[in-house]
């Protein structure tokens, strides 16, 4: 695994990816083992300039591989269809939910957006309750709102 710290201006993120790809995305610093493969290093290192980019207001989606092996189940359902919610558009918990093929479960889908492992390359941000405000975020409110705003999302 290869790992970095990186200052955007919404926090520190740590970015942390594998042989198959990135596997995190986190607020903070997380203290894991990181000793590099040369192909965990490239994934990173097209993750850092990816995710430099977004915040530079110069990139729009995301082409990082990622590591989805361990999406499984309800959880797994959920993080895959949330990756088809595109830039600039948000979803209610319970639209995500119907997309995910259970459209009864959307407080489900909080639990689930809560354990996303890899923040804003795969966007619960753009996850809204249907009541209005912008609901929770891992990264906290004000770093969400500053994500939908730089989406063109929030006024």
């Amino acid at each position: 695994m290869a790992k970095a710290l990186i200052d955007t201006p919404i926090a520190a993120l740590t970015v942390i990816a594998n042989d198959v790809g990135i596997c995190r995305v986190w607020f903070g610093d997380l203290d894991e083992d990181a000793s590099g493969t040369a192909v965990a290093d490239a994934h990173l290192a097209v993750a850092l300039t990816q995710l430099s980019e977004y915040f530079e207001g110069e990139r729009t989606a995301f082409s990082v591989p990622i590591d989805r092996s361990e999406r499984t189940g309800f959880r797994g359902e959920v993080l895959d269809a949330l990756e088809s919610v595109s830039f600039g558009h948000t979803v209610t918990y319970g639209d995500l939910a119907a997309r995910a093929g259970r459209p009864k479960a959307a407080r489900a889908v909080g639990t689930a957006m809560a354990t996303n492992p890899i923040a804003i390359i795969v966007p619960c941000h753009r996850v809204l309750p249907s009541g209005g405000g912008v609901g929770q975020f891992g990264g906290g409110v004000r770093a969400k709102e500053w994500l939908l705003r730089r989406e063109g999302s929030l006024d």
